[in-house]
Order: C-alpha cells, then structure tokens, then sequence
C-alpha cells in the first residue's frame, strides 16, 4: 500500500512543539549543577553472582555487561544500607575474585573474573570485550569494551539503549516463566497480541485453530471449540506472533538477524491469507536469547516490520556439554509436556561448532477433564448482570439431536409409541440400547421447543473436543565458526525441524430430515429395516464416526554459510548466503452427509447402518460403515527463500561527542511457493477437485544508517550526559510490487545516568507475501449491505468479488 504524505504545516508545527519541549527540559536540567554521585538503598543477599548482579542493576539502575558463565558459581558478599552504586558494587565483589573493569571512553562497567577455566565458553556477545594479548591474568586494567550490534540498529555500540525501545531476554529468564515451545513463551510477553481472530490482529496460534475460519470478512456460524458446530479446524500445528496487534503480516522475525522463511500456506486468519513465521519451526533448545523491538524498523530491516521485530539469537561458539530436560504436569491430567534438550559445543583449535538435538512432545487435553468445559450446557450458569440487576445465563452449547437418536414418523405418528398416554410423532432411543428392533428400546417424546423434533435431545460431545491438541516435535540444528585469522573467519549452520500437529473437534451431526438440500441430508430409515413398520427418519450425533480431525506436518531447513571480517581500525563485515525451505502437508478427516440414506437402505445387512444403537455401550459395530463416509482432504505447500546479504559498519570520524559510526549494506532474495489442494464434494460419489498454484518473487535491497553522537563521555554536560542523533534509510524494490525508500529519525537523549528519554520518527511497508497473490478469486451475488446511515439501512442484491491483485503494492 502506499503512504499519503502528511500536510507540511502539520509536520512543522509537531516539530516546533518537541523542540521548544526538548529546549524547555535542557534548560531546566543544564541549570542544575553537578553533584556527587547519590546514595541509593541496597538489600543485597550473600549468594550467587549470576543473581546478585541482576539484583544489583535492577537496585542501583546501572547496567554491567558481564558473561553469566563466567560469574556464576561465585558466592558475593550482602550488602545492606545506604551506598553509591559504584561503592556496593566494590564491597559486594570484594575477595571474591571478580573485579570491577570500566571503558575509559563510556565509562562502561564490565565484571572480569580473575581465574575463569571456562572462559572460552563465553560467547563474543556475552563477554562484549576481547583481551589484550599483553595483560595478564594478574593485572587489573581498564578495558576497551568493544562495541557490540543490539537489534534496532545495525551500527555496533556499547550503548545499548538507543532510540528504540529493545527487550532482550536470555535463556535464564526464558527457562523461570516455564514455557517449552517459543510460542507458549513468546504468549507471555505483553508486546505479543494475538487476540481475536478477526481483522489484522489475527497471528496463528495452534492452541486455538478456530482462528483459521476467521477473517476480516468472514466468521464461522458456530464456536466448534464449545461444541456448536462440525466445522473442522482452520489452522493446526502453526504459531505466529503479532506485535503491538498488527498481524503476524506485519511482524518481522529473524535468526540470528536474517529473515526466516515463511509458511507456504498463509495465515488463513486473514482474507487474503497474509505471510507469517511459522514459530515451531525454529529449534527452541538451541535458543541463547529472544530480542524485542516494537517500534518500527522498516527502515532498518525492511518489509513486515511495521510493528518490530523479533529476533531470535542461537547459541553459538559454546564450549561444554549440557543436557535439560523438562516435564509439565496437570493435577487433573491431560495437556501433559515434556522436552529434552542436549547441546555440545567443542573447540579445536580455529575450529569452534555447536550441536544441538532436542524433542518435544504434548498430550492432549479434552474438554471433558475439566470442570469448567465439560458440562457445556451454561444455561443454569449466570455470565452478568443487566443494568437493572437481572442475571444474566450462560448458552447451553449442547448439540441438537443429541445420542443416541431422535426418531419421527415420516408421516402422521409412530407405530406403538405413546406419550403421556396419547400417540406421538417422535420417540428417543433408550441410551444402553444394544440392538433397536424391539419397541420397549424407546420412548415416546413430545414435541421440542421449535415445534418438532429439535430440541428433544441434545448431547454433550466434550470428551472429543480437544482443549490443547497433540503435538510433537524433532529437531536438529549445528554452527561453526573456523577463523583463517585475527581479522579473518568463516561461518555457517544448519537446522532441522519436524512438528507434527493433530486436533480434535466433535462430531458430525445430521438432522431428521427428509430432503437432500445442502447440509440437510435426507435420513430416511425404510420401515423394513425398523420395528415401527413404517418409514422413519433419524437424527443424531454420529458417535460412532468419532471426531472430525485435522493432522499437519511441517519439515523445515534453514542452511547458511558465509565470511566476515574485519578492516582498519573499527570497521567489521559479513556476507553470507542463506537458503530455507519448508514442506508443509495437511489432512482434514471430515464427513459426507450426503451416503447417509445410502447406508441407511443398503440391503446387505453387514454395510446398513443402524441408527438404533448406543454405541457407548455395545460393540462398535458401525464404525467401518461410518468410515465410508469420511473424507479426506489435503493440502500440501513448498517454500523456500534463498537470501544473500552484506553489511559492514565502523567509524568515519571523531567529532566533539564522539566517533560517528556508520552501517551500509544490501541484500538479494528470491522466494518461491508452491501449494496443491485437493478437496472432495460432499456427495454420494464425491467428485475431486484440485487447485495448484505456484509463483516466486526477487526483492533487492541497500541501507544506510549513520549515528551521530552530539554529546558523551569525551564533552558530557550536567544534563547531557549524552544526546545521540541517528539516521537510516532504505530502499527495496520487488519485482511485483514495485519499490520505495522508507527514511528513520532517532534521538537518545541522557540528562543523567539513570534516565533516558527517547523519541523517532520513521516510515514502514509490508510487501505483500507469495500466498497473497495466491488467493483464488471468488464472486458472490445477492449480498445483502447494512448501512445505518440510508434509508432503508439494508441494501440487496450486492455482488461482491475477492482475490488477489496483481498490482498489490508496499
């Protein structure tokens, strides 16, 4: 889509109001005079560093970069009272041989162990230093901390809080919220907003693949999840994230800051079945941190991050063993998850690699195991109260003709059947019934509450609706590094998914009826085949066909191999190329209606299905002739996206504040789709239908970005401790969706040590993904339109045409 530009007077105005505010708090902070640093109060337990330190940033608001691996295991010293940040820090530290190290040109903090034997476990982000050569393991120095990349820019600082707001959290914090897939953690995050399933909101979530039926145009009639409706799920086995509520379309997600492949099958929560990540293909054991940026970031990073970016950073050059396993239990049983998870990092001289293997799987949990959801008749449950007090009930969610079934005479009444003592049209099969063709094995029934044979019985189909579905999951994933040099190395990784999904709803019903209409299948049973000696028809919830189900697999690779180096004094780069591909395959279980009065009629006796049955307690003996009547329907797509990128950033040259860095580079993608369904009319011979499509797409991108440091540590004023300016744009130009040039404004702004303000003004764009030209055009007559604004509000006789555009642009 394109974007309007704002009215230049309006733009200026905004402008002049956030300088004169910016102008108004400088003057108020610069006339204050420097003081010494204050005193903060401190409760800082005897026990590990790995969590004192976290104690201590969060106590004093200073930030310390330190590797967990190296401190953890020390017991620091209790510190309590009134101190300054940098004093606690000294007695909380002291003989215990960490030391306190700090960069001359920030005044950064950096814990160093003394002695460490495992220090080449640190990874180059965690230590966020190299060594010099000619100290030694006794000498205490100041550091030059090196200046390390943090998701919203591509120029490598030792800030890192810039202008956009980033969360990062690391594998600890990962493992304490309990969460064994990335999606279940990811759901904890207030940033992430699936919600409902309408409009853009809408990411996948295979915790609940109703969503899949619903789009911005469309809703199904019923909730099959409660038990209202046979309607198959939409989407199983796939996880999206949505940022801030915009959709998994606009939500970028990375690996290691480059993109991830899309699903081939689209987010059918959305009419034109927008991109989305498929989060349960990416290895969650191999998982070193997650970062978050929910600002937008287009122009650093491209399409799809209007609403931020997820980035997910692996493990890598990690020397050790480690072997996690994990088990979640429910008092009442059911959803059951266990995961397993071993990693093996090694080191050999300029060879270093990473191996991780992991296995997840989940059990289901079933409606009927929990009290809230398996009685799902709420009518005697009060959901509110009116505005004048009245309770409000609950719906009763049971389905119509219920089990074991409703019976009505085709004409006039039953044969033999009485209720309160006068003839009547309609009787139930007594539940316990093993065989039906004696008149004692029903009951006489009166009308329901619409007058006929709805609403006699209904039925309660909990113990086949799956809360949580089934879920399991393999995975395979490796890095290495091998440097040619100081300046000089390689580097690439493989990964390998395997998720497999199955949900359950209830099942099929059919209706007393006897016309063959579209969902209203004619149940006639002939009078030779029941004791009423006369022709009756039948309606019931078909038990015995058991749930209406779907199963998905999805085999994902991620492959990529590339060199970076360093230049000069401070400049470093990368190149690589990635290639991704995925294969995802669907198969739904759903129920012809329409062979139901064939079985009904069927004169061999072993193929006839008899209606008259409570298959709960005898044999089943109509499930094969109930599998004749199933359906399969399938979807299988394949994906891949072949990327190669380059970047380099450094510093071009110092000013008063500092050296000005900068980051340039491009990128060159193509992705490829390829979908076949094959789908089956509902009818006595069902006829097959297929529907291929196929397409692909190039995209070419370069950035740059300049950070412009206007005060820091070298010129740091009382209330410009640090005002930081940054620059980016980028272009991206698509095959079929054209280009554009999206610009970013930054402002980071410190008056003092623990405060920050911050502020930026940038432009994004979605392009549209491979499924959105995809969708099959449709026309539909004889819509009705409500506007409440004409008179009449309704207008008939609307035609209404969907598909995809081949002129979509950003």
């Amino acid at each position: 889509m394109t974007y309007p530009s704002l009215p230049g007077r309006t733009v200026v105005r905004k402008l002049r109001g956030l300088l004169l505010a910016a102008v108004g708090i400088a003057a108020i902070t610069l006339s204050a005079s420097a003081a010494e640093a204050p005193k903060k109060s401190f409760d800082l337990p005897a026990a590990d560093a790995a969590e004192t330190l976290k104690a201590f940033t969060a106590q004093s608001g200073e930030q310390i970069i330190y590797p967990v691996e190296n401190v953890r295991g020390v017991k620091t010293n209790a510190v309590k009272g009134e101190h300054a940040a940098r004093e606690a820090l000294d007695l909380m530290l002291a003989g215990t041989g960490l030391t306190i190290v700090q960069d001359a040109g920030t005044g950064a903090l950096a814990v160093r162990r003394e002695t460490d034997p495992n220090d080449q476990r640190a990874t180059p982000d965690a230590t966020a230093r190299r060594q010099d050569p000619s100290e030694t393991d006794g000498e205490i120095k100041l550091v030059k901390l090196e200046a390390i990349q943090v998701l919203g820019t591509r120029i490598r600082q030792t800030e890192a809080m810039g202008p956009s707001p980033v969360s990062t959290y690391d594998n600890d914090y990962i493992r304490s919220t309990g969460a064994l897939t990335l999606a279940d953690f990811l759901n904890y995050l207030p940033q992430n907003y699936t919600g409902i399933g309408a409009g853009r909101g809408s990411a996948p979530n295979e915790l609940n693949p109703e969503f899949g039926q619903r789009t911005e145009s469309t809703t199904p009639l019923f909730d099959f999840v409660m038990g209202s409706s046979a309607a198959p799920p939409g989407q199983t086995g796939v996880s999206g994230v949505s940022l801030r509520g915009l959709g998994s379309g606009s939500t970028l997600v990375l690996v290691d800051g480059r993109r991830v492949a899309q699903s081939g099958g689209g987010n059918r929560s959305t009419t034109s079945q927008q991109g989305f990540v498929d989060l349960n293909t990416i290895p969650f054991g191999m998982i070193e941190r997650i970062e978050i940026i929910t600002d937008g970031a287009s122009a650093i990073y491209g399409a799809d991050a209007v609403a931020g970016v997820v980035n997910i950073v692996l493990k890598k050059n990690w020397v050790g063993n480690e072997l996690s396993g994990a088990f979640k239990g429910a008092e009442h049983g059911g959803g059951r998850e266990r995961q397993v998870s071993l990693t093996s990092g090694f080191a050999a001289g300029k060879l270093r690699g990473t191996v991780n293997v992991s296995y997840y799987d989940r059990a289901s949990l079933k409606a009927s195991q929990r009290a809230f959801s398996k009685n799902q008749n709420h009518s005697g449950i009060i959901a509110g109260y009116s505005a004048t007090g009245t309770p409000i009930y609950g719906r009763d969610l049971t389905l119509l003709w219920g089990y074991p079934a409703v019976v009505q005479a085709r004409t006039g009444n039953l044969n033999g059947v009485t209720y309160n003592g006068a003839p009547t049209r309609w009787a139930t099969v007594n539940p316990g019934t093993t065989d039906g063709s004696s008149l004692a094995s029903y009951t006489g029934a009166g009308a329901g509450q619409t007058g006929g044979a709805s609403y006699i019985r209904r039925a309660n189909t909990a113990e086949f609706l799956d809360i949580i579905p089934t879920s399991e999951r393999y995975s395979f994933s490796g890095n290495f590094t091998y440097a040619f040099s100081n300046r000089l190395e390689a580097y690439g990784d493989y990964s390998y998914t395997d998720t497999r999904g199955l949900y359950n709803t209830q099942p099929a019903v059919s209706s007393a009826s006897t016309s063959t209409g579209f969902g209203n299948f004619a149940t006639v049973v002939p009078a030779a085949y029941n004791p009423f000696g006369q022709d009756v028809i039948v309606g019931l919830v078909h038990y015995e066909f058991g749930s209406i189900r779907q199963w998905t697999k999805t085999q994902a690779h991620r492959a990529t191999a590339g060199i970076r180096g360093e230049f000069g004094q401070t400049w470093q780069w990368d190149t690589g190329v990635s290639r991704q591909w995925q294969d995802f395959a669907q198969i739904t279980r759903t129920f012809n209606g329409a062979r139901i009065t064939a079985a009904l009629n069927n004169t061999d006796a072993a193929q006839r299905l008899n209606p008259f049955v409570d298959a709960r307690v005898a044999s089943t003996q109509n499930a094969a002739i109930y599998e004749t009547m199933a359906l399969y329907p399938t979807l299988n797509t394949e994906s891949q996206l072949v990327t190669w990128d380059f970047d380099a950033n450094g510093e071009l040259f110092d000013i008063w504040g500092g050296p000005v860095r900068m980051a340039f580079g491009g990128s060159a993608s193509r992705s490829k789709n390829e979908s076949l369904a094959v789908n089956y009319s509902t009818a006595v011979t069902p006829v097959v239908s297929t529907s291929a499509v196929a397409g692909e797409s190039d995209s070419r991108a370069a950035f740059a970005e300049v950070s412009v440091p206007l005060f820091g540590r070298p010129n740091a004023l009382p209330g410009l401790q640090r005002l930081e300016l940054q620059l980016a744009s980028r272009y991206e130009d698509y095959d079929r969706a054209g280009d554009t040039t999206v610009p970013k404004i930054g402002v980071s702004w410190v008056p003092w040590q623990p405060v920050l303000f911050r502020a930026s003004f940038s432009e994004g764009f979605r392009a549209p993904a491979l499924t959105e030209y995809q969708v099959a055009n449709t026309v539909s007559n004889n819509n009705t339109l409500t506007d409440p604004r004409r008179t009449p509000a309704s207008t008939t006789g609307i035609t209404i045409s969907r598909g995809a555009s081949t002129f979509i642009e950003p």
